[in-house]
């Protein structure tokens, strides 16, 4: 799922041939992208109707060169993918970090969720990691890898934070069980 959102984001603002793709991919992700990975990508986007090829035209004397172009149901597409919060896949670190990446794109409830979905896989993680640190007993090297893991998902819980901080404070709506408060010069 992680390489079709960035396949699809690459379209978003420009069409671009395989090749512009791929290095976009590769400047992105800081990643190599396979070629059996985008091009079948590519033909099961084109074959939904999520992109569209499109010839377009060369120096003169030159065979046109085939551009994709995502199209309405692409840009559907990719926010469905965008929107996913199944725990399965926030657990991946490159499946959160890439919508993360695309926040902008996404409503501030999806957002949200995202985050909540992603701390309680940390969180579950983490009481593994420091369950099995407490019993680890005289096995130094694994104890060192399990310390080094639990201090990452601490340090991934306080960046949660930090996001979630940096969300806009959902607005309240006013509760039923209250009355509105009078307004001035009126009676209560």
């Amino acid at each position: 799922m992680y390489s079709d959102i960035v396949i699809l984001r690459g379209l978003l603002n420009t069409p671009k041939h395989g090749y512009e793709i791929k290095k976009y991919i590769e400047r992105v992700t800081g990643g190599l992208l396979n070629n059996n990975t985008l091009y079948p990508a590519l033909r099961r986007f084109e074959q939904r109707g999520e992109i569209e090829k499109v010839a377009e035209e060369t120096a003169p004397g030159r065979p046109p060169r085939t551009v994709y172009r995502i199209t309405d149901k692409g840009r559907e597409r990719l926010r469905a993918l965008l929107r996913t919060a199944d725990t399965t896949l926030l657990t991946k670190d490159e499946e959160f970090q890439v919508r993360v990446g695309l926040f902008d794109l996404l409503p501030e409830p999806d957002r949200r969720r995202i985050i909540e979905v992603r701390r309680e896989c940390v969180e579950h993680s983490l009481a593994a990691q420091e369950e099995m640190a407490a019993a680890a007993g005289h096995e130094p090297w694994g104890l060192r890898v399990l310390r080094f893991n639990v201090e990452r998902h601490r340090l991934g819980l306080a960046w949660l934070d930090e996001l979630e901080a940096a969300l806009p404070q959902p607005s309240r709506s006013p509760s039923l069980s209250r009355s509105p408060s009078p307004s001035p010069g009126e009676s209560a």
